[in-house]
């Protein structure tokens, strides 16, 4: 187990925030897991993966962190589908990448993602039509205060809208690594969503080359600055900060888009919720920016604070909560180490 020295968060977040971490172990393989749980497992840690789903804090830190790169994987096949299971600290869109170079089917709307294998079942990241829960089999996670190790099944994980028990965890853990379960197929069918389809030219749910849906959604993504550009402050965000709301069918305001959703209530949208309530692409608090490309995404505009971050953020929730009475959800995790 390496520890690094001067590791400043804000050069391994993808907000590009935060201070200086003094205790940071960088974790290459289970025995390192188990390492850091013996040093550190009667002391509150942090996990750290690609840094993309956090806003951490300006000032020095002194919690201790497991820096994630374990980065092996092993396949076996099933038939028509391939079990590929991969260490937590590989690159998600590298994974996906991969899976589509072999003709496996499942992930390809997901590309483009920032981020680890061991962030993605946490809040079951999904884009353009389809959720990484209808691909994972298990995740294995390592107890973090008695290093002991245990299986988490799909079902188990009881995974919804940007939700997975693993969000609830009250205990501290890591996870080592996640098995998925990917089909064999040289054409993708996730084109139902109508932005994807125009895209392409195609029928929603019409068969497409993997690649060519890849290279779609990829180009989408860069059309919305979802892709990290370093020429580009646009693009130092978290991607989307606020998840869209699911809600009662007449709680939805008069006039705001609509979805149906597998819990029987519907999707609204929160980019249009946060237009309405006053706010522009561009509006700028401090050094964060609402993103010109994107309402949904608050980004760096290259000397932002963590501070001045959480301060828009709650700037815009609150707004919102004003106007129509809906609690805007946020989707990273604000660090409190």
């Amino acid at each position: 187990m390496r520890q690094l020295k001067n590791f400043k968060l804000a050069d391994h977040t993808t907000l590009r925030v935060g201070g200086t971490a003094l205790i940071v172990c960088e974790i290459s393989s289970p025995s390192d897991i188990q390492d850091f749980v013996h040093e550190y497992g009667n002391d509150n840690f942090f996990v750290l993966g690609g840094g993309s789903n956090i806003v951490a804090p300006d000032h020095e830190i002194k919690t201790p962190i497991a820096y994630m790169q374990i980065i092996n994987s092993s396949a076996k096949t099933d038939g028509e589908y391939v079990e590929i299971t991969a260490g937590a600290g590989m690159n998600w869109d590298e994974f996906v990448a991969d899976a589509v170079d072999q003709g496996l089917s499942g992930v390809e709307t997901l590309s483009g993602i920032p981020g680890t294998i061991g962030a993605s079942p946490i809040q079951n990241i999904g884009a353009y039509g389809s959720e990484v829960k209808n691909t994972i089999k298990s995740v294995q996670l390592v107890d973090g205060t008695t290093g002991k190790s245990r299986i988490i099944t799909i079902e188990e994980l009881n995974f919804k809208y940007r939700y997975s028990m693993l969000k609830d965890l009250t205990s501290r853990f890591i996870i080592e690594n996640v098995t998925f379960r990917l089909k064999r197929e040289k054409n993708s069918k996730i084109t139902n969503y109508p932005q994807v389809a125009d895209f392409l030219s195609i029928n929603p749910g019409e068969p497409v080359p993997l690649k060519s849906l890849r290279n779609a959604i990829m180009e989408i993504r860069k059309s919305k600055a979802m892709i990290l550009d370093e020429k580009d402050p646009n693009t130092f965000s978290v991607g989307s900060f606020f998840i869209n709301p699911v809600l009662e069918k007449e709680k939805v305001p008069s006039g705001a888009p609509m979805y149906e959703n597998e819990s029987g209530k519907v999707k609204t949208s929160a980019a249009w919720l946060i237009e309405q309530s006053g706010f522009t692409k561009g509006f700028r608090h401090g050094g964060a920016m609402i993103s010109q490309k994107h309402t949904l995404a608050i980004t760096n505009s290259g000397n932002a604070t963590a501070e001045d971050i959480v301060e828009l953020s709650n700037l815009i929730t609150s707004k919102v909560k004003q106007k129509f009475a809906i609690d805007l959800i946020i989707e990273p995790k604000i660090l409190n180490i």
